[in-house]
């Protein structure tokens, strides 16, 4: 006896349960309805709980921040995404704070999982542009799921598989899916024990998220010393991933290098995670005072640039969005075409101009509004200068200088992005007066909101990273320039002055300095082993070095195929069922492209490539595997601005559905130009 195919349900695994997996589940459920698809199998493959996955376990510590607005963050389309499947409505993040403030909202979906009472202390006091806790977002998350399958029609089963996928092979036209149950023996608490069991599925979905890279050669001898020498080592991951930060002994010192997003994270885990405490100052002064609990270590703390990345402004609303002179919507669109058809983008010459034109006409607009005696000229000289004279040319910068003679009062690229440069210091004190005297800059700063011209200025240089995430899509920004302008210098400059933590994380760094919970180390750091020690020295104060038995590697690893230490990727890269994306060589279309660390995979749905190029029907990405062939995709989705992330979703959800159904798509519509928000997901 045969069986009817057409009675069997059509199963799709979708391999990640964070944020973009959950997004794909909704997606095919929204879908399969419109599409006729009368019976949908859907195994979502994920060691964690599902909705906030790794990074947004709603039971992490409510002291860790998310760096995004509350009123922005959603899991739901809205009338502004523009996707071919049915836009299903939903709460935000703040819309739901609010439904759990009216008592409409009681638990994560489940009676099993009720609210806590930090949840709900948190609703009440949440604000649109408040920053939340990230358990918060993963409690929105688990509940967006829950929703998402308790809405699902008849014939819609889907099936949470708690484990790792760790490989996949093709089955005739459906694809067989290795999974280890539990934790990888990697991680902490996992079960060696735990056993490995395989399905079929007619799709695959790779929505993995974040992973941990294998030790490269540039960072295996140092790896190699510390384990020789019995050291600790904290390697590139999550810090909620962190292995083992109770070994970090309390008084001793620990050596942190990176001070991005990460960073303020393994703070908060080390002193407020220990007992310590933020208190008011009682002596007249506004700012904070830490008290310890005694259980803290004493941390080192340095990176490249040697000073962490800049508070978010306190603009008591959402994040502003400014007018632009030069980019404009016929300089996006050439730029647009010579992406898509043309020779490629260079960054610095086409885009990079107009970033900084409109970012400097902002500021000194601003600037002259508030300070007018910042002036010797007045201000229009610099305006007009800006529309007749190329950006940094020698004729703009001396206009700016004769017009704002003090150098402290000018938008200068470099003072913003390396400030530390060139500025050497006899002792560690003299650092740890610099440093206090730049936070204390930045803080106040932020504090002023939209009368600080310098914040709305880096609202605006960040804003510069929407049209350019359109750009870079599929190699459209020219090798060299993606490598050594994007990547190797303006994803860190924008994200330091548009992306950083919110302005509390900098108050209360003031107070760890102020405490010796906390010492700078300075710019252009360096660290080795050295006679059973680490050892970190400084270009900001030179001869002087800094011992410790520990290193902690505050800064996620590189999204990369080539080095990924997740077991599906793995298997995909070693099999030849994936290969990197490569950026072509312009200028000699026969000579090798610029690796980028992407999965390539061919236009919207995104099937996967493999090692000879072909698409591989069934077999899709979506997300952090797919960034520098994409750009930005570890972002969340914003609410009410044709997000990107949801319309990519819906395209790969629908064609594993039924494949080619969309071959007639509408144009993509270009990335939003506001860019709130560097939150990974």
């Amino acid at each position: 006896m045969t069986t009817d195919q057409s009675a069997l349900p059509r199963t799709i695994a979708v391999l990640g349960g964070g944020p973009r997996g959950i997004a794909v589940v909704e997606r095919l459920i929204a879908n399969a309805q419109q599409l006729d698809v009368p019976r949908l199998r859907v195994l979502l493959v994920e060691p964690h709980r599902p909705g906030g996955g790794r990074i947004w376990d709603p039971d992490q510590p409510s002291h860790l921040l998310m760096n995004t607005l509350c009123a922005d963050a959603t899991h739901f389309t809205d009338s502004t995404v523009e996707l071919q499947g049915p836009v299903r409505p939903g709460p935000t993040l703040y819309d739901w704070a609010r439904g759990i403030v009216a008592d409409e909202i009681t638990d994560l979906g489940s009676a099993q999982r009720p609210l806590d009472e930090e949840h709900r202390a948190e609703a009440l006091g949440m604000l649109p542009h408040s920053h939340p806790s990230r358990r918060f977002l993963g409690g929105y998350l688990e509940w967006c799921h829950a929703k998402d399958l308790a809405e699902a029609p008849t014939g819609i089963e889907v099936e949470n598989v708690h484990g790792t996928a760790t490989s996949l092979e093709p089955d005739g036209k459906r694809w067989r899916v290795e999974v280890h149950h539990g934790l990888l023996p990697s991680d902490p608490g996992a079960d060696p024990s735990a056993p490995d069991t395989s399905f079929e599925a007619d799709a695959v979905v790779i929505a993995t998220g974040h992973a941990d890279a294998e030790i490269t050669s540039r960072g295996a001898a140092l790896s190699e010393a510390a384990s020789t020498a019995g050291l600790w080592h904290g390697r590139p991951t999550s810090p909620i991933s962190q292995h083992d930060l109770d070994a970090l002994v309390a008084g001793e010192p620990v050596i942190v290098r990176g001070l991005g997003m990460n960073f303020f994270d393994y703070v908060s885990l080390l002193t407020l995670g220990r007992g310590g405490t933020f208190e008011a100052d009682t002596t007249g002064r506004d700012a904070l005072v830490y008290v310890p609990s005694g259980k803290e270590p004493h941390l080192v703390v340095g990176s490249g640039r040697g000073i962490p990345y800049r508070a978010k402004g306190r603009f008591g609303t959402m994040t502003p969005i400014f007018s632009k002179r030069y980019q404009t919507p016929e300089l996006l669109a050439e730029l647009r075409e010579c992406a898509e058809s043309g020779p490629g983008v260079d960054f610095m010459t086409d885009l990079y101009p107009a970033i900084m034109k409109d970012s400097a006409r902002l500021y000194y607009s601003m600037l002259a509004q508030q300070r007018p005696d910042a002036f010797a000229e007045p201000v229009q000289n610099i305006l007009d200068a800006l529309d007749e004279y190329d950006w940094a040319s020698a004729e703009l910068e001396q206009i700016i200088i004769r017009s704002a003679p003090d150098a402290g009062d000018r938008l200068q690229v470099r003072a913003l992005d390396r400030p530390l440069d060139g500025v050497v210091l006899d002792s560690p004190e003299e650092l740890r007066r610099w440093w206090l005297e730049d936070l204390r800059h930045d803080v106040h700063q932020a504090d002023i909101g939209m009368d600080s011209a310098l914040k709305c200025a880096s609202v605006q240089i960040g804003a510069g990273r929407g049209p350019l995430r359109t750009l870079v899509r599929y190699g459209g920004v020219r090798g060299s320039s993606y490598r050594d302008h994007v990547e190797g210098w303006f994803r860190g400059f924008a994200g330091m002055l548009a992306s950083g933590p919110p302005a509390r994380r900098i108050d209360e760094l003031i107070a760890l300095v102020e405490a010796g919970v906390v010492q700078p180390l300075g710019a252009r750091m360096n660290v080795e082993v050295r006679e059973g020690r680490f050892v970190a020295t400084s270009a900001s104060v030179p001869g002087h070095e800094h011992h410790a038995r520990a290193l902690l590697e505050a800064h996620l690893p590189p999204a990369t195929l080539r080095h990924s230490a997740n077991p599906l990727l793995r298997d995909l890269r070693e099999s030849g069922r994936a290969r990197p994306f490569e950026i072509p060589d312009v200028a000699d279309p026969e000579a090798p492209g610029i690796e980028t660390g992407a999965i390539e995979v061919g236009p919207p749905p995104y099937r996967v490539l493999d090692e000879g190029g072909a698409e591989q029907a069934g077999l899709y990405a979506v997300g952090v595997p797919l960034e520098s062939l994409l750009w930005g995709t570890q972002l969340q989705p914003l609410a009410h601005t044709n997000s990107r992330f949801l319309r990519e979703i819906d395209e790969v959800s629908r064609d594993a559905l039924v494949p080619g159904v969309d071959r007639c798509r509408a144009s993509e519509a270009a990335d939003p130009e506001t860019d709130h928000s560097e939150e990974s997901v």
